[in-house]
């Protein structure tokens, strides 16, 4: 964990080989559960709770938190100022690109980029020669 990251959530779990980087906020009271070998971009954030959605007078409803966990899947790279929002589960072996709003679930072994974050590309295993090239 580089300096700078924030949790605000007494309820979170990081896997073993796993790396926050500067400025990283896990915030919100549901649980966080982040696998193993992920690592996490600048000032990335991941949210487990938000409003009820209220009157006109006041959208952001009564202050009544709706509490919904991330589970982050082992292996996953998340890159810097991307968002993952309450509820969402990403599967192992993910990228999530840099700026990106995850809204949804990811499937395993994916690209997701944009905002909303959508599939962009399917990632295959590679296997690297002895010289490091695929």
């Amino acid at each position: 964990m580089e300096s700078g990251v924030r949790i605000s959530n007494q309820n979170v779990s990081v896997g073993r080989g796993s790396y926050l980087n500067h400025g990283v906020l896990l915030g919100g009271s549901a649980a966080i559960r982040i696998g193993e070998k992920v690592a996490i971009g600048h000032d990335a954030m991941i949210i487990t709770s938000t409003h009820e959605v209220g009157p006109s007078s006041c959208r952001a409803g009564s202050g009544v938190s709706v509490e919904k966990p991330v589970t982050i899947g082992s292996g996953t790279w998340i890159g810097a100022r991307a968002l993952i929002l309450p509820g969402v589960n990403i599967g192992p072996g993910c990228v999530i690109a840099a700026g990106a709003v995850v809204n949804k679930d990811c499937q395993p072994d994916g690209l997701y980029a944009g905002v909303p974050a959508k599939r962009i590309e399917d990632l295959q295993e590679r296997i690297l020669n002895d010289d490091g090239d695929i």
